[in-house]
């Protein structure tokens, strides 16, 4: 029962995105995949999420913050700051419910894509069985990049936690997942400013 389920999620899947995964290099069909994603995903913290609101509330515990680091010196300023406190844990709580508002939609899309993408780009998944020669490899960061990014870190904390079957080529390169995350850091920053995301 599962595997015929398993198999027509797949298959419509394939019907949207095997195009885009045949006919070009990794790199770029993850990238355009998290850029969808991403797109999903601020498209709906812009409609769920009251944006003028949540500014106001980021507005407010920010100078709250710097009052409190003022008053950290001062026990009389502190006394004062108690009250208002209860208050910004008010407002931290409203945040938290406004921000979990999106991840309501969105996370059940999110599971799938990553269900996809672990089909098409892992170990023994539908390009490694198209290219058996493949070792896994998505891109090849520049040497200062992967620095910058502690890819050595990331590929030691994916040792522990996944066992996809690929090795590490070196510490230059990224699998799919190390790919994925990347580009959807980068592509959700841009998104959030050009569609006004607060």
């Amino acid at each position: 029962m599962f595997d015929s389920i398993f198999n027509a999620f797949y298959s419509s899947m394939d019907a949207i995105f095997m195009p885009i995964v045949q006919n070009m290099h990794p790199g770029i069909s993850i990238f355009i995949i998290a850029f969808l994603v991403s797109f999903i995903i601020n498209l709906a913290t812009k409609v769920l999420v009251n944006q003028n609101r949540m500014a106001e509330l980021k507005k407010e515990l920010q100078e709250f913050q710097v009052k409190a680091r003022k008053a950290s010196k001062d026990p009389e300023l502190m006394k004062e700051l108690q009250e208002e406190q209860q208050k910004m844990m008010a407002m931290q709580m409203e945040m938290m419910k406004m921000s979990f508002k999106p991840m309501i939609y969105t996370w059940a899309p999110i599971i799938a894509i990553f269900a996809y993408l672990r089909h098409v780009y892992d170990f023994g998944g539908v390009v490694h069985q198209l290219n058996p020669d493949w070792n896994g490899v998505v891109v090849q960061l520049p040497y200062i990049i992967s620095k910058m990014i502690f890819v050595s870190f990331w590929h030691w904390i994916g040792g522990i936690f996944y066992h996809g079957g690929f090795g590490i080529v070196s510490n230059t390169a990224l699998g799919w997942l190390g790919w994925y995350i990347l580009c959807s850091m980068a592509t959700s920053m841009v998104l959030r400013k050009v569609m006004g995301i607060k």
